[in-house]
């Protein structure tokens, strides 16, 4: 980001009145592969944001998952009397420096047994098997991502046979769609199961119902499943359908839960038969194509909003699978079209999975066939969660974003409960929750459940969400548990005898450190006061509702408060090696590549650090990204994670660190992209998809920097030294602008059109101009190539 001095005046800058094209070329939005989906992490999925549904199998079988967003189940748990105490006792154990016992102390007196969040449970599989056809010729499965469709298609020497399946947005069904070439038509077997034993599924005339309930009195649901066979002979064998001399089928699917999203305790009473009825008549009135033509609309209306084009990869590796693109890129080649696919396959994962009004999408999104989700499919707040978030804004799908700004909000009332069991004041939230949003310390170990500034975090998007989009009226909506989390965080922190507020007692999520404790001199433990992660998300905490009260004109006691109480909020250390502290004390790390890099929130996601204001800070934090990525490139555990490498990524980029940045891209799909784009922690966690589209998006536009009174938005600044000519459309930035980018040897050019008035300071390598512009106002700006 760094110029000398004397280049710094040597640029020209100028507003031009000619239009410069700004097209971006991308690459074509689709995964293909030859080979069949063994298992479900390796099937295609789409979906409308509330419905999921997903395929996969071995021809001649074919499972078809079919899930909603609110089947969870219910976990019973209390709160631990006397946590309040243990608490205030633990504290003062970790300022005598007897950690392991704070430790031991939180698994006995503070920490429950066993989980609290219930599990994300699915809607039902459809179990297809295509009989007496021979082995096909050729077989190809692809997703199109444009369309928000999947299709597998086998050839045989006398016809074709083909399948697909989408999530229809308004008409809010899933549809499973087959056609039939073959001479005599194809003979099929359907059967609808669900992988609790107590669901209940009738056979109706033309389908299936089948009735459950998430367990432990979770939510209740009923999946209608309807079979359309025009010409085909249709007869039953117990639970089986089978359809002979069928050339098309459609099967459609509703689902209906009894989930009330503005009050989970109060399920509605509303007839999920009869909704189910009406949707389904909807869709059968509109056949296939007319489904397919409203879902086609949708995404591409959505998914052409932002492209981008980072070059051109070879001649002839457009022609590959997806697989063979991974295999290729594993034995150390480039692939800029295959970073280009990835970044849309997380802004088609927001789409699929996210809607307004709906709940937001869990750590593997809607398309779990299972009873029980991997780490219960639920709602993390100490990153999982938050980064689901990060690229919708960014990449034009701010819209998506809402479903998590309303979870959020509504997770209040649970979170002042919990405040007051522990005797403090306020809101706060424990590591995870699920659709129900009732919370306490997580797990019974403190390594991952000793937290409590999760709902610190998730409060930041309120914020961060406003500075995109302006709207005052969602901003009022947030001020409220803002002002809540901002009296818990001053009732938290204590005053360490020094006139400095630490946080405690913490951890850093989900690492410990060797330290003395007077029972050894090389101690593992995990609770201490202080923390960084602790004392950053404290600082934003009170700095975000600071900024809501200025921005929405208010004054209360509690801000009068916030204001004196931030001034005595210690940033992170410095340590003596130049790395950012993890813990107050220069503690050796358990794992020193781990995966958890919450001590660098302040520079991503978080907006303390950056490299223009602290640039002392930046440099800290390259030290310890370096540091962790050399020791992950070692083999030594931790950080060797989709998510964790995506969260590398993003901290790069917003070093203006292109090369770094891209290393780790290729690190993502060398070690943890599977060959349907699923990132793997392992196994699939969505958030390793949504954290690569963001970190793509950063290294091509930031906007999270304040200097001057002007937002700051940096073009282009991180590109890699591979990425010699691109171009990216649709790109957002806080302070509503709407940006067009385009570079070519070493020349950056630009088109901002405004949504608000604003002040800007637009800069590229060092060099600004700084311009008010008025809602509507569109400019252009010209960065040549720096002479050296």
């Amino acid at each position: 980001m760094n110029v000398p001095a004397t280049l710094k005046h040597s640029f020209l800058l100028c507003l031009f009145a000619a239009a410069v094209p700004l097209r971006a070329i991308p690459a074509p939005m689709q995964v293909t592969a030859a080979t069949p989906a063994r298992v479900w992490t390796e099937g295609y999925g789409t979906g409308n944001g509330r419905l999921g549904i997903l395929s996969f199998g071995v021809f001649p079988k074919e499972t078809v998952v079919l899930n909603e967003g609110s089947i969870f189940a219910k976990k019973n748990f209390q709160m631990r009397e006397g946590a309040a105490e243990a608490l205030d006792k633990a504290r003062e154990l970790c300022k005598e420096g007897k950690y392991r016992s704070a430790d031991q102390l939180f698994r006995k007196n503070i920490l429950p047994p066993g989980n609290i969040a219930g599990d994300y449970q699915q809607g039902g599989r459809l179990q297809v098997e295509f009989q007496g056809l021979p082995s096909p010729s050729s077989y190809q499965r692809t997703l199109d991502m444009r369309r928000g469709k999947a299709t597998t298609r086998a050839q045989f020497g006398t016809g074709e046979l083909t399948t697909e399946i989408l999530a229809a947005p308004s008409s809010d069904c899933a549809a499973y769609h087959i056609a039939c070439t073959m001479p005599s038509g194809c003979r099929v077997s359907l059967n609808l199961e669900h992988p609790d034993p107590a669901s209940r599924i009738v056979a109706q005339p033309n389908g299936w119902a089948l009735e459950g309930q998430g367990s432990n009195g979770g939510t209740r649901f009923e999946n209608t499943v309807a079979i359309l066979a025009p010409g085909a002979s249709i007869t039953r064998k117990g639970s089986t359908i089978i359809l002979d001399s069928a050339r098309e089928v459609l099967v459609l699917s509703s689902i209906s839960t009894d989930y009330n999203i503005r009050k989970p305790e109060t399920p509605l009473t509303h007839s999920l038969t009869a909704k189910n009825a009406r949707i389904l008549a909807k869709a059968q009135k509109a056949g296939w194509k007319k489904l397919a033509a409203e879902t086609e609309d949708y995404f591409s209306r959505l998914m052409t909003r932002c492209q981008v084009d980072l070059g051109d990869s070879p001649a002839g590796v457009s022609a590959m699978t997806t697989a063979q693109r991974l295999e290729r890129v594993k034995q150390g080649k480039k692939d800029p079209d295959l970073l280009e696919q990835l970044f849309q396959f997380g802004r088609f994962c927001t789409i699929a999975h996210t809607r307004p009004g709906q709940l937001p999408c869990g750590l593997q999104g809607l398309w779990n066939p299972e009873l029980r989700a991997a780490w219960m499919g639920c709602y993390f707040l100490n990153i999982n969660s938050q980064m689901n978030q990060w690229p919708s804004h960014v990449t034009g799908l701010g819209e998506f974003q809402r479903s998590y700004l309303d979870f959020v909000r509504s997770l209040r009332p649970h979170g002042e409960e919990f405040a007051r069991f522990i005797k403090r004041d306020g809101f706060c939230f424990g590591h995870y929750t699920d659709c129900w949003k009732r919370t306490y310390f997580s797990g019974n170990n403190p390594e991952w459940g000793a937290s409590l500034m999760n709902g610190a975090w998730a409060c930041a998007h309120l914020v961060d969400s406003y500075r995109f989009t302006g709207d005052r009226e969602d901003l009022k909506k947030s001020l409220p548990i803002l002002e809540s989390n901002a009296r818990f965080i001053m009732s938290w922190f204590e005053d360490d005898g020094e006139g400095r507020y630490l946080s405690g007692p913490g951890v850093s999520p989900e690492t410990g450190f060797y330290a003395p404790d007077g029972t050894g001199p090389n101690v593992l433990s995990y609770v201490s006061n202080g923390t960084s992660h602790d004392q950053l998300l404290g600082r934003e905490a009170l700095r975000n509702y600071i900024y809501a009260c200025g921005e929405l004109g208010v004054r209360t006691p509690t801000l009068l408060k916030a204001v004196q109480f931030l001034r005595k909020i210690p940033q992170p250390s410095i340590g003596p090696d130049g790395r950012v502290q993890e813990w107050r004390q220069p503690f050796e790390e358990m794992q020193k590549g781990h995966r958890h890099i919450s001590h660098l929130y302040g520079l991503f996601p978080g907006t303390e650090w950056d490299v223009l204001n602290t640039p002392e800070y930046a440099e800290a934090v390259r030290k310890s990204a370096d540091f962790r990525r050399k020791y992950a490139d070692m083999g030594n555990n931790g950080i060797r994670t989709g998510w964790s490498t995506a969260w590398l990524i993003n901290l790069y980029a917003a070093l203006g660190d292109g090369n770094a940045a891209e290393d780790r891209m290729y690190t993502m799909l060398r070690h943890y992209i599977n060959s349907n784009l699923f990132d793997l922690h392992p196994p699939f966690q969505i958030e390793g998809n949504f954290g690569f589209s963001s970190g793509v998006a950063e290294c091509l536009i930031q906007s999270r920097i304040m200097q001057d009174g002007f937002q700051v938005i940096l073009l282009a600044p991180a590109l890699a030294d591979d990425w010699k000519k691109g171009s990216a459309t649709g790109l957002r930035t806080r302070g509503g602008l709407k940006v067009d980018l385009s570079w070519q040897n070493g020349r950056v050019q630009a088109t901002a059109t405004a949504a608000r008035p604003g002040k800007f300071r637009f800069m590229h390598q060092g060099r600004k101009k700084d311009l008010s512009m008025n809602k509507g106002e569109m400019v252009r700006l010209d960065f040549p190539p720096l002479s050296h």
